[in-house]
């Protein structure tokens, strides 16, 4: 059997990450080819040793031109627009549409919206990582019957592995390097907020003169996040220190993970830093709503104001000031870390998905 994944992202971050997960967890006999925009998801799909096919951009010609030179038995197209075009390009070869996140046109009425609705029928399968995705979806009638709820595939045991036995190969002194007080993981576009985060930490200065902390991940507002610490005058209390090829080390080191996201998908990093015992402060969007309660950290926001500063501030003086509030939050992390951990059963059931997807165009 051959699965041609598809997806219109350039850089690595959650949604790749899944389908790495998933062509990597495949048995011997899924042949998986990936189409993807050339960027920085490249350098992981070489590291993890996986075959692709890197264009400048994804689009409907090239999606039609792979197919007729992979010949694949399954489409697997991530999120919403590589899906729609997946449909515009053939009607023949089977397509799973896998939906990470819930967009706010989704929620409504409107051109992509309709399109999008239009298009279920054409799916052999929908992948969605909550029943969420699916409630708030306008045109939620018309995945009714398609949908499979898989959450989101975590492997807490191997994620506490990569930043926990690194550390140990470590100096003293080089692992210091990675301390932190708080620590933002994501790439620095305005989706992950990173100015917030830059701002959280100068209030909480105020009362902590000496908090550290440190920024993992490359992308666009690097630049300009360096201009916004500088002139804060945050030298001092915040590290840079960009895109890691390991930011499990990171987590292991830090006290709390602080993710100020405007949107999010599943939310990665809060899940990872939880396999660490660390307590994650989120805003109260997308799959954080899901993956953070109280007893493992806190949900910094509402409805009406997502991302609240203040809630964010509060919370981190209480969990900085306060060891016996953290020992309970840190517990409450590796709890709910290890509630979360489904990776084989998630890739038992992508495995599925499959062979009846297979099996059910071939009687066709």
């Amino acid at each position: 059997m051959k699965v041609l994944h598809i997806s219109k992202s350039n850089t690595y971050s959650g949604m790749e990450n899944v389908a790495i997960n998933i062509i990597k967890s495949m048995p011997e006999e899924i042949h998986s080819v990936y189409l993807t925009a050339t960027g920085s998801v490249e350098t992981k799909l070489l590291e993890q040793d996986i075959e692709y096919i890197g264009v400048e951009k994804v689009d409907e010609d090239i999606i039609k031109r792979t197919i007729d030179e992979v010949k694949p038995d399954i489409i697997h197209a991530y999120e919403y627009d590589c899906s729609l075009m997946c449909t515009k390009v053939t009607d023949t070869i089977p397509i799973i549409s896998h939906l990470y996140s819930v967009p706010k046109w989704v929620q409504k009425i409107g051109p992509k919206s309709v399109i999008y609705g239009s298009a279920c029928k054409n799916f052999a399968k929908i992948i969605i990582p909550n029943k969420r995705v699916e409630d708030k979806a306008w045109f939620k009638d018309k995945m009714a019957g398609k949908t499979v709820v898989l959450g989101t595939p975590f492997n807490a045991v191997k994620t506490f592995e990569k930043g926990y036995v690194a550390g140990t190969e470590m100096s003293k002194e080089k692992l210091d390097s990675f301390k932190s007080d708080l620590l933002f993981v994501g790439y620095l576009t305005d989706n992950k907020n990173p100015y917030e985060f830059v701002r959280i930490v100068n209030e909480v200065r105020n009362t902590h003169p000496d908090v550290k902390a440190v920024m993992v991940g490359g992308g666009d507002l690097g630049s300009e996040c360096l201009e916004l610490i500088g002139k804060m005058n945050l030298n001092d209390n915040i590290k840079m220190v960009g895109l890691q090829h390991n930011p499990y080390v990171y987590m292991n080191q830090t006290k709390i993970l602080v993710a100020p996201s405007k949107f999010e998908g599943f939310g990665m990093a809060a899940a990872e830093a939880m396999a660490f015992g660390k307590p994650v402060l989120a805003s109260k969007v997308g799959g954080f709503v899901l993956t953070v309660d109280d007893d493992c950290g806190k949900i910094c926001g509402t409805d009406k104001k997502p991302v609240d500063r203040d809630a964010f501030v509060k919370n981190i003086i209480e969990l900085l000031d306060n060891s016996e509030i953290y020992r309970m939050k840190s517990e409450g992390a590796r709890k709910r870390a290890k509630d979360l951990n489904n990776f084989d059963t998630y890739m038992e059931e992508v495995l599925k998905i499959y062979e009846d997807t297979y099996k059910t165009a071939r009687q066709n």
